[in-house]
């Protein structure tokens, strides 16, 4: 009698896995066809590696920027190094509490734009 309840229980699990599987990729797989459009990835180079305002921490980044039109990828390669400049100088003006804010990420990426 407790084998038989162990094999239901052990056959029930597997189903629910194999439910929950397919709901799952049932839900997921009309997202992956709505793909956002990104257009153009332009990488800044390599990672960032600057002190952070307190000067005794410093801050480690690799910083990629989307763009929708090839015309701007161009200007942005032509000016990749005011760009750098730019990025460090945002980057070194940072302190650490900020870094531990949970929406620094946010907040960077609206100060880089």
């Amino acid at each position: 009698m407790k084998r038989i309840a162990i094999i239901t229980i052990i056959v029930l699990l597997i189903l629910a896995v194999a439910v929950g599987t397919v709901i799952i990729f049932i839900l997921v797989s009309p997202n992956l066809d709505k793909k956002d459009n990104i257009g153009y990835v332009y990488s800044t180079g390599e990672s960032f590696l600057t002190n952070l305002k307190d000067g005794s921490h410093y801050v480690k980044a690799d910083i990629l920027i989307e763009v929708a039109d090839k015309e701007v990828l161009k200007v942005l390669e032509q000016n990749n190094y005011k760009i750098r400049d730019q990025i460090i100088e945002i980057l070194g003006n940072i302190d650490q509490e900020e870094i531990k804010d949970k929406d620094f990420k946010k907040n960077l990426r609206n100060t880089l734009k």
